[in-house]
Order: structure tokens, then sequence, then C-alpha cells
């Protein structure tokens, strides 16, 4: 009884790695009459990190095949597919097979499905999706997949970061799935800094609202709504002396800050306007000698070395 029982279980495992085998070699297709690669040269490329060789084996693979790898139980076919569906011009129609995997039990996996998911939704705009007839139900289910990856506290903050940056790139009605009041609450800074710039413009209904994100503890974050504030012209405007001057202020928004600060009425702003140009950052400084150039009423730089 146990020989018979081994010899069922060997000749299932042997049925299953020639299958196994079969399905990885190279082929022709019997509709098209084409030659289709087998996954395994995908996977190499990726092993090799050659992106052109990525992408030149995904386009051979096409996106049936490179869907079918997607529900692949081996690891590595799994993530290979990952890597190369951005790289494919028709990539956007496996957005399907992906968003399984953005939910998948292993993290590595799901980390690579949310970087595959924003980068092709970064790629979608109308036309394409419409070229490639990929429905709004299937771009907006994305969109979610995304939003509930960048709200989940079980995710590393690269992944929700990268969630984040792809609901954004994939435009206002893909952005709109943010859950941005729990996000805006998180205890990570670089979290409500994403998404206080990821926030719609001029949507005065996103709790907190840019004021209370202007007054954060951190000023990366306090600093990235001034500027939202700032290019919209909502008021009261925080006082910009002390986040352009704070020692943590990020360089891109203390430049972007420097027009509302050479617009207000407040010396104390002036002066700290003259102060940045005369010791800030070099990018700060150049920027305040190009505000200058195109405002002549800001206030004047004046030498360290000629004030009395």
């Amino acid at each position: 009884m146990r020989r018979t029982v081994s010899l069922v279980v060997l000749g299932s495992s042997l049925a299953f790695a020639m299958a196994a085998s079969a399905a990885d070699k190279a082929s022709i297709n019997r509709r098209t009459g084409l030659y289709e690669p087998p996954p395994s040269d995908l996977r190499k490329a990726v092993e090799r990190g050659d992106r052109a060789e990525i992408a030149r084996a995904a386009t051979r693979l096409g996106p049936s095949r490179l869907a079918r790898m997607l529900a692949d139980p081996d690891r590595k076919t799994v993530l290979a597919a990952l890597e190369a569906a951005p790289l494919l011009d028709a990539g956007v129609l496996v957005l399907d097979a992906i968003r399984p995997l953005v939910a998948s039990s292993d993290e590595g996996v799901r980390a690579h499905a949310v970087a595959a998911t924003a980068a092709l939704l970064s790629q979608a705009d109308l036309g394409r999706l419409a070229e490639y007839e990929v429905t709004g139900e299937t771009f907006v289910a994305s969109c979610q997949a995304l939003a509930g990856a960048a709200a989940s506290d079980i995710e590393p903050i690269g992944t929700r970061l990268s969630a984040i940056q792809g609901v954004v790139d994939g435009g206002p009605a893909c952005a709109s799935q943010l859950r941005l009041d729990l996000l805006l609450a998180s205890r990570e800074p670089e979290l409500r800094r994403a998404v206080v710039l990821a926030a719609p413009e001029g949507d005065a209904r996103t709790p907190p609202s840019l004021l209370a994100a202007s007054k954060d503890s951190d000023r990366r974050v306090a600093g990235a709504a001034a500027v939202r504030m700032c290019k919209s012209k909502q008021a009261p405007l925080p006082p910009l002396r002390d986040l352009v001057l704070a020692e943590a202020a990020l360089v891109e928004d203390v430049v972007e800050l420097l027009p509302c600060l050479a617009a207000s009425a407040d010396p104390q702003d002036q002066k700290a306007l003259v102060d940045l140009g005369n010791s800030g950052r070099p990018a700060v400084r150049d920027a305040v000698k190009r505000l200058r150039a195109v405002r002549p009423s800001a206030p004047s730089v004046e030498s360290p070395s000629k004030k009395p």
C-alpha cells in the first residue's frame, strides 16, 4: 500500500514538473505564428537588472502572458512580471491582474505591486486608456487599491508614499480616492507632508484645514501647507518668516514662499527676505536675486560688510 501511495505521489510530482517545464519553454503561437519566448527569459533579465532587456522580453511576451505570469505560484516569476509591466507599452492591460497583488500576504509582492500600479497610472492618460480599451471600472479600482495601501498602517513608509504618488499621478479622479482626513492625522510627518501636497487645490473640506496643517509641529509639513496657501492666495497666511528661517525648512519650500514673503506688508517678513538674500542657502540666495529682477519693489539685499 505504501509503495502504491509513493508511486502516485511521485507520478504527480513528475507530471507537475513536466508541465512547469513545458510552460517555460519557447513556443510558436498557433494563432499568430509568432515566436513566444519562455518566461525564464524575463526572469533572467530582471536578475541582471537590465531595463532595456526587461522591456524587450516583456514586449515579446505580451500583456496576456504577462498577466498569466502574475498569477503564477512562483514568487520570482510574479516579481519579474511586476518589474516588467510598467516597461510594456500596453502595460495598462495588466492592471486588473496586478490589483489583487496589492493586497498580497507577501510584503515584498505588495510593495512591487504598488510600485507597478503607481507607474502604470502615471502613464495612463485618458487617451492611452481609451486606446487600449481599459474600462473606467478598472482605472477606479486600481486607484482604490493604491489608496487602500496608502492608508494601511502595516505598510512601510516607502510603499505608502509610492501609493500616494501613484494616486496623485493618476489625476484628480484618482486622487479623490485618498483618505485625506485619515492620512493627515498620521503620526508619520512624511505621510502628512505628502498628503498636504496631494490635496486637491482649493478643497476647503479637507480636514484638518491647510491653516491647521501650516501649524504642524514638523516644519516640513507646515512648509508644504504654507506653499499651498501661498500659491492659491488663501488667507490668512501663517507667519512666513518663521517658516523660511527655520533650520529644518526645505529649500524647495523656502523658494516657493519667497513671492508671498516679498508681497507681505510686515516689516519682519521684509527683513527675513533680506536675511535670506544675505545668508541663505545658495539656491535661496539665487532665488532672491531672481525675485528682485522681476519685482523691483522687493527689498534690496545689503551686503553684511556695508552695514554700520
